[in-house]
C-alpha cells in the first residue's frame, strides 16, 4: 500500500496532516485522492500546501497520477523523468521533505526498469566491446542498437517539427506519432542486452555435463530453450520495428524540411537494423530441432524483411 498525507496551514506556524492508506493504487489514483482532500479542505476555507509519501511508492502509481493531470490539462509530456518531475510538483511532494525518486520509488530502489550493462556503456566503450575478442555483444545487439538509432532519428525529426510555427499545421499529426515512437524505442533498447544474455545462456548450456542419458537429455533441452531465446530476441526486434513504418510514413508526410537528411538516415538505419536482425535469425534458426517451428519463424521473418524493404524504398523515394 501507499500512503499520501495532505498538509495545509491552519494559522501561521501551524499545519495539519490527513493520513490516507491506499491499498490498491491501480484503482485509486493518487491525484484523485489529493484532489478529494483538497476539495474537502477548500470547503473549510483551508488551502492544501502539499503532500508527502510515507515509505515508498510504486512507479506506476506516480505515472498514473501524472497522466491524470496531463490528460485533464491536455499537456504533452512523454519521457518518464519528465512525468515524474511533473507529478512531484503537482502533488507538492517536496513540501514536507525532499522527494528523492531513487529512494522513494520502489522500482528505482530495486533497480527495476534500469538500463542493462550494455545500454549503460559509453559509445566508446560499447564500440570497443563489440570489437573485442569476445562473442558478445555481437550482431544481434548491434542490430537492436541500429534499429533504435533509426527510430531515434525519426523521433528527433518529429520533435524538431513539433512546436515550430512554420510547421504548426503538422502539430496534431506529430503529436499522435511521438508517444508511439518513444514507446517503441524503449521496447527495443533492452533487447541490446537481451541478445548478449541469450547467447551467454546458450554457452552455459553447452557446458552442462552429458555423461549419462539423463544429463544428455537435460543438456539437449537446455540448448533448445536457449537457442529459441537467441532466435526470439532478433525476431522481437523485427516485430517491434516493422510495426513502426506507418509512423515513419506519417512523419515523412509533415516534417521540418531542414531535417530531411536526418529522416532519410533514420529510415535507412531502421531498414538496416531489421535486415541485420533477420540475418541473426537466419544464422541460428537452422539449429532448432522442430521443423515446423523453424519454417514458421523463417516465413514470418521473411515477410517482415520484405515489408520493411518495400516501406523503406517507398519512403526514401518520396523524400528525394
Amino acid at each position: 500500500s501507499s500512503g499520501i498525507n495532505a498538509e495545509w496551514p491552519l494559522r501561521p506556524g501551524y499545519r495539519k496532516g490527513i493520513g490516507c492508506d491506499i491499498l490498491d493504487s491501480t484503482t485509486c489514483n493518487l491525484a484523485e485522492v489529493y484532489e478529494l482532500i483538497s476539495s474537502a479542505a477548500a470547503e473549510q476555507c483551508v488551502a492544501v500546501a502539499g503532500s508527502h509519501v510515507v515509505g515508498s511508492v510504486p512507479l506506476r502509481a506516480l505515472l498514473d497520477a501524472a497522466d491524470h493531470y496531463i490528460n485533464r490539462d491536455n499537456l504533452f509530456l512523454i519521457k518518464e523523468s519528465q512525468r515524474i518531475s511533473f507529478v512531484i510538483n503537482r502533488l507538492g511532494l517536496n513540501s514536507v521533505s525532499e522527494f528523492k525518486p531513487d529512494s522513494k520509488i520502489i522500482e528505482y530502489v530495486l533497480g527495476v526498469n534500469r538500463n542493462g550493462p550494455l545500454q549503460s556503456l559509453t559509445v566508446q566503450r560499447f564500440v570497443e566491446s563489440v570489437g573485442s575478442r569476445t562473442t558478445t555483444p555481437g550482431g544481434g545487439s548491434v542490430a537492436a542498437l541500429v534499429t533504435s538509432l533509426g527510430l531515434s532519428l525519426s523521433q528527433m525529426t518529429s520533435w524538431m517539427t513539433y512546436g515550430s510555427k512554420k510547421y504548426e499545421g503538422a502539430e496534431p499529426i506529430i503529436r499522435k506519432v511521438l508517444p508511439d515512437l518513444h514507446k517503441t524505442i524503449h521496447q527495443i533498447n533492452p533487447l541490446i542486452d537481451a541478445d548478449a544474455m541469450a547467447f551467454r545462456n546458450y554457452q552455459l548450456a553447452q557446458r552442462m555435463p552429458s555423461g549419462t542419458e539423463e544429463e544428455q537429455a537435460r543438456r539437449t533441452e537446455a540448448l533448445e530453450e536457449a537457442l529459441l531465446t537467441i532466435v526470439h530476441v532478433p525476431m522481437r526486434v523485427m516485430e517491434i520495428a516493422t510495426g513502426c513504418w506507418d509512423h515513419i510514413e506519417t512523419v515523412a508526410s509533415a516534417y521540418n524540411n531542414s531535417l530531411k537528411s536526418d529522416l532519410q538516415i533514420g529510415i535507412k538505419c531502421l531498414e538496416v537494423g531489421i535486415w541485420s536482425a533477420h540475418k541473426s535469425v537466419e544464422a541460428n534458426v537452422e539449429d532448432l530441432s522442430d521443423e515446423n517451428v523453424k519454417e514458421d519463424i523463417r516465413s514470418r521473418a521473411r515477410q517482415m524483411l520484405e515489408a520493411s524493404e518495400s516501406a523503406s524504398s517507398k519512403l526514401l523515394a518520396s523524400l528525394q
